[in-house]
C-alpha cells in the first residue's frame, strides 16, 4: 500500500513540474505566452535605453499598467485626456512637447512630478520612436 502512494505522490510532483514549466513560460513571454515584446528598430530600441538610464522607465511602464505615470504601452495614438478636460490624441507632437516641457500638457489624474529634462531633440525623438513602437498598429 505505500508502495503505492509513493508511485501516486511522485505522478502527482511530475504534473505539478509540468504545470509548473508551463506557467513560467507562459509568464515569460516565452512561446507559451500570449503576447511577445515588439522588434524594435535601432532609433526606438536606443529610446527604450535612454528611459531607462534617464529614469523615465521608473514612472513610466512599458507593459500596461500605470504607474507613477502613465503606461507607455498603447499611448501612441489613444486619446489622452488633460487635467483641464481637453483631449488630445498621442501623436508624435504631443509626446514630443510632453516630453520637454512635462508642465505645458497635465495629463488627467496624475501630478506633474516628471522633472524639466536636458534631453536633445534627437534623443526625444529615440523616445517618442519608442513609445510609437509599443503600439505598432497605430503606428
Amino acid at each position: 500500500m505505500q508502495r503505492r502512494d509513493r508511485g501516486t505522490v511522485r505522478g502527482w510532483a511530475g504534473v505539478g513540474a509540468v504545470v509548473f514549466v508551463a506557467l513560467l513560460v507562459a509568464c515569460s513571454g516565452g512561446s507559451g505566452g500570449s503576447e511577445t515584446a515588439p522588434v524594435l528598430s535601432a532609433t526606438a530600441e536606443a529610446g527604450k535605453q535612454l528611459a531607462v538610464n534617464k529614469g523615465c522607465a521608473s514612472c513610466h511602464v512599458f507593459y500596461g499598467r500605470d504607474a507613477a505615470g502613465p503606461t507607455w504601452k498603447g499611448l501612441y495614438g489613444s486619446k489622452v485626456t488633460l487635467a483641464d478636460d481637453t483631449v488630445v490624441v498621442a501623436d508624435e507632437a504631443y509626446l514630443t512637447k510632453s516630453i520637454k516641457d512635462p508642465w505645458s500638457q497635465k495629463v488627467k489624474g496624475y501630478g506633474t512630478i516628471m522633472p524639466r529634462n536636458k534631453l536633445t531633440d534627437a534623443e526625444v525623438a529615440q523616445i517618442v520612436a519608442y513609445i510609437k513602437e509599443l503600439n505598432p498598429a497605430k503606428g
